[in-house]
């Protein structure tokens, strides 16, 4: 019957063919222990489990986002999303995040029109894949960490020229907050997500300081950031603190009854009243003010960093733009600097001829 007992080892045995495959087993205290374990063994073979898939890749992409909703300024937290969409369409719709292999993500990253945009998505991906692994622990590996970064030439950034900003500040509508928007800017080097936050109690007049609250931090959370306030912008500030029609917000939007989110249009539609053409954002202004303070040489990179909020040094040295004719000036502040000492009388050489 397929059970007995092994009278070397003293222990017993079971046995039984199915479908032309032999099963075996041994080490059973007695007979009634062997026999249990082989009618159990016989309907695990005829009836398999199915294999469980694991996590939707949708719901996995859910439960990242919501945690990057929380952690990333509302910018990094939409293009994360836009990324994920994506891929999801490229799928054809939801599947096990299991079946997301490397060469699977390889070939969508595939279709992406540039290098760039490859590079882009595939640090998104590695993202979303390594919180996967780590915090939600549905996959085993991160698929990305297989996948080789493609080369790209960095697109130099457009930073305006100081007859631009002018341009920009004339063009503004003086029934709006726009100008001022500007003149804030571009004297805190403040990010706009940053300016957009600010309170009326982040600025204390008496002192001439100001407080911007950056979240470029590695845990997400708020650092304070505080700047003095140079006359220009004082001027600036007094006059929306005497106009304000509330007593929260900077910069106040009247037909939700809050803050403003996001100014989308904002620098677009200025350059176009301003004749720039091609336009620049927000953050071109950032680069253009952190420049024009390291065109000073009393003031140290150290403290441009500090006023921009880098943790790291690094990141303000790629703000450090150098400006219409900074080579030539730099070029030329070398002229004659030995010349003017040959023209005058030389000791003569200690060198014997």
């Amino acid at each position: 019957m397929g059970l007995w007992k092994d009278k070397t080892r003293k222990h017993w045995c079971y046995s039984f063919q199915y479908q032309g495959e032999s099963y075996a087993a041994r080490g059973f205290i007695d007979r009634r222990e062997a026999e249990a374990a082989r009618v159990k063994r016989r309907q695990e073979i005829k009836h398999p489990k199915t294999k469980e898939l694991g996590m939707a890749f949708s719901e996995a992409c859910n439960l990242y986002l919501d945690f990057a909703e929380r952690r990333f300024v509302v910018g990094v937290y939409k293009h994360k999303k836009y990324v994920y969409d994506c891929l999801y369409q490229f799928l054809g719709g939801d599947t096990p995040i299991t079946n997301l292999t490397a060469e699977i993500i390889s070939k969508y990253l595939a279709t992406r029109h540039s290098n760039n945009n490859y590079n882009v998505h595939r640090k998104e991906l590695s993202a979303f894949f390594t919180y996967a692994k780590d915090i939600l622990e549905c996959i085993e590996k991160n698929p990305c960490k297989k996948i080789a970064l493609l080369p790209h030439t960095i697109k130099e950034k457009q930073i305006p020229k100081e007859t631009d900003i002018i341009k920009l500040l004339l063009a503004t509508n003086p029934d709006t907050d726009e100008k001022d928007l500007l003149i804030v800017l571009l004297h805190t080097l403040a990010r706009i997500d940053e300016a957009l936050r600010m309170k009326w109690e982040d600025i204390n007049f008496k002192k001439k300081t100001l407080i911007k609250w950056t979240k470029k931090t590695k845990d997400g959370s708020y650092k304070k950031i505080m700047v003095s306030i140079n006359e220009e912008l004082y001027s600036t500030l007094w006059t929306m603190w005497q106009n304000k029609k509330q007593n929260t917000w900077l910069f106040y939007n009247e037909r939700n009854e809050n803050r403003y989110f996001h100014r989308p249009k904002f620098m677009k539609g200025i350059c176009k009243r301003a004749g720039i053409e091609p336009h620049f954002g927000f953050h071109a202004l950032r680069h253009l003010m952190s420049s024009l303070m390291a065109d000073n040489p009393k003031i140290s990179t150290k403290t441009i960093q500090k006023v921009l909020g880098h943790s790291n040094m690094k990141t303000t040295e790629i703000y450090l733009h150098e400006l219409d004719g900074a080579v030539e000036n730099a070029m030329g502040s070398l002229s004659g600097k030995f010349t003017q000492k040959m023209d005058k009388p030389q000791p003569k050489s200690a060198t014997k001829k």
